[in-house]
């Protein structure tokens, strides 16, 4: 069975502990959002410029009229491609971060810590500034410790891990526990 996820180191031996790596996902979510919007503001602009009229109309009049699309866009396809495949990579991202928040106890808690630590379009600058941006988030508690924001975070990212690879690292552990607990004899 193969493996999915974000490698992070190379794979070696039986065991690879990065291979999911939640924090390096969160770190390139902005990045990617970002080169995500320029590279659909770039195909937009091409295809006003070249045929008059933006990408659904385009696409419209080309189904319309019975041509080939592949024919049509085969200089397009390799950056539709890429737009695509970072799509499905936001999508998979933010549907995961919305079912954590739907769902788990601590969901919209964990979801503002991700938001302003990852996904807003501003990065903050430091700790401080997240913790500034959470408190209204939270008036029943005066100040959020900089210890809490990180325990909250690292659940986040427990939270979000558990949607996008399953529970793994919760049946590693079982697994170890039972190994330990019925040694053979």
């Amino acid at each position: 069975m193969g493996r999915s996820g974000v490698i992070t180191k190379e794979y070696k031996g039986k065991e690879n502990t990065s291979y999911h790596d939640i924090n390096a996902l969160f770190k390139i979510y902005r990045a990617v959002s970002w080169n995500m919007q320029i590279k659909i503001s770039q195909v937009k602009q091409r295809f006003c410029l070249e045929y008059g009229t933006d990408v659904d109309a385009f696409l419209d009049s080309i189904y319309q009229a019975g041509m080939d699309i592949n024919q049509e866009l085969a200089d397009l396809k390799p950056r539709v491609e890429i737009i695509n495949r970072s799509n499905q990579f936001l999508k998979l991202m933010e549907g995961a971060v919305d079912l954590m928040r739907k769902y788990h106890p601590q969901g919209e808690r964990y979801y503002w810590v991700l938001y302003y630590s990852y996904m807003s379009a501003y990065k903050a600058e430091n700790i401080e500034e997240i913790l500034d941006e959470l408190e209204p988030h939270f008036p029943k508690i005066t100040r959020i410790h900089r210890a809490t924001y990180f325990r909250w975070r690292e659940q986040a990212f427990e939270a979000v891990s558990s949607i996008l690879w399953g529970y793994e690292k919760e049946s590693r552990q079982l697994l170890q526990h039972f190994r330990d607990t019925y040694k053979e004899d």
